[in-house]
């Protein structure tokens, strides 16, 4: 992820749908596009849940419970393109 949101909320009234949608709109409203990914510690995520309204849900150690950090999904390979200094090749 190139661009991200991280994004806070422990409120206990509202659902990690909410939560989440939440998420999703301020990063809309802020960057002007719909993210993909969305990041949460392991512990936040229900088993039975992996997307949201076409926003991959993705567990991750580093990501604080209750932070949801949301943005565009890299592609693996442009991302290793770029490092090696070759985003225009491909």
């Amino acid at each position: 992820m190139d661009i991200g949101l991280l994004w806070f909320d422990n409120g206990s009234q509202r659902s990690l749908k909410e939560k989440i949608g939440n998420a999703v709109s301020h990063y809309a409203q802020r960057f002007g596009d719909k993210p993909t990914v969305c990041y949460v510690h392991p512990d936040t995520l229900d088993a039975d849940f992996d997307s949201l309204k076409g926003v991959r849900l993705k567990t991750a150690m580093n990501v604080l419970p209750h932070h949801f950090w949301v943005g565009m999904e890299t592609d693996p390979q442009l991302a290793q393109r770029r490092s090696n200094g070759n985003a225009a090749s491909g």
